[in-house]
């Protein structure tokens, strides 16, 4: 055997076991592997580029933009709330994202739906309460099979419609050539979850459970002036019922407002204090018409396309150490807002900026 030969199976090798073994991303390992046959002469600038070009490689690009498109704009959200609505039971949760999800990838290709459905599916679940690992797997499993319906919807379809163009231009498959077989396995596979899925699929942690043995803090949020929930009452902007978190009160022109009820009105300007763990601010500015408060000033967080939630402590050095958070600063010097404090495993019931760290 030539030593070209010797020299692709090692790379292929080498490739196959730092996807098993190592946590390097997919497209790094392939890119890798492909640059080592380019350096080593294996393989032509034509020859490595040619991939590229490949109109399946592309057409899904574009489809991950088009998701990505759907997701920033609120219209993923809104189909969820519109789609997924409150469901009575798993086997109902499941019925309802299983359905859609498969319609979807059958015309926006599975991996980008699967991408832009996770997340989405994880806040739904822990909103009602559900176990996330009896519905990601559905999820997944409607992607792949509802792909499998159309030419666009895997993105094994297009590799493989690709290669027959190559061969022969008129043994190309048309837009629906594989619905005979997608659509009647979409079917089978949601009937088999509903009747099976309650034994077979896993129950990891409970959501309820989670938010107990979780440290609670205090959150701050500001309803915006002519916002979405300016003018309507705390059961009509969805408050009532939210997961991992409690409205406890509302201040208003100064006076505070304790076990405030469903039918109290919201206005604009009123800070309102919620209770539950720390990661539930993502969720509560996902609420059109709240914001963050960052300290007393009434500063509020800017909605950037991308922004981080993270847990800090605080050093015995600190130079902010016996300040309050709004007189140390805190937003000039390190460009971030307080949501929430947190001492000795308890969550602090004031405000965040008069809070003194410690």
């Amino acid at each position: 055997m030539l030593i070209e030969a010797w020299i692709t199976i090692a790379i292929i090798v080498a490739c196959l076991a730092s996807l098993v073994f190592t946590r390097y991303a997919a497209d790094i390992i392939m890119m890798a592997g492909v640059t080592l046959l380019l350096v080593s002469g294996l393989l032509t600038a034509d020859e490595a580029l040619a991939g590229f070009a490949n109109e399946g490689m592309i057409t899904v690009a574009v489809l991950y933009i088009v998701a990505n498109g759907l997701t920033e704009t609120g219209a993923v959200s809104w189909l969820s709330g519109l789609l997924l609505g409150r469901p009575r039971s798993t086997t109902e949760a499941q019925i309802r994202l299983m359905v859609p999800v498969a319609a979807l990838s059958a015309f926006m290709n599975n991996t980008p739906v699967v991408a832009m459905f996770v997340p989405m599916v994880s806040r739904w679940a822990r909103h009602h309460n559900l176990h996330p690992s009896k519905l990601m797997i559905p999820l997944s499993y409607a992607a792949i099979l509802g792909g499998t319906c159309t030419l666009i919807g895997s993105s094994t379809n297009l590799i493989l419609n690709s290669m027959l163009n190559q061969y022969d231009a008129e043994l190309g498959l048309g837009m629906f050539d594989l619905a005979w077989v997608g659509l009647p396995a979409t079917v089978v596979l949601i009937g088999f979850v509903i009747f099976f899925g309650k034994w077979l699929l896993p129950a990891h942690g409970s959501v309820s459970r989670e938010f107990e043995e979780t440290r609670r803090y205090t959150i701050e949020m500001m309803v915006e002036a002519a916002g979405g929930l300016d003018g309507k009452t705390i059961e009509q902007a969805g408050l009532r019922n939210l997961s991992g978190v409690y409205l406890s009160s509302i201040e208003r022109d100064g006076e505070i407002k304790s076990a405030v009820g469903p039918s109290e009105q919201l206005k604009g300007g009123d800070r309102l204090m919620f209770v539950g763990i720390v990661e539930s601010v993502v969720d509560l500015n996902r609420i059109r018409g709240l914001s963050a408060v960052a300290s007393d000033e009434q500063h509020t967080l800017e909605k950037r396309r991308h922004h981080f939630l993270v847990e800090v402590v605080v050093s015995p050095s600190c130079p902010l150490v016996r300040k309050t958070i709004r007189d140390g600063r805190f937003r000039t010097h390190y460009n971030a807002a307080v949501v929430a404090v947190a001492r000795g495993g308890a969550h602090l019931q004031q405000k965040v900026g008069d809070i003194v760290l410690e």
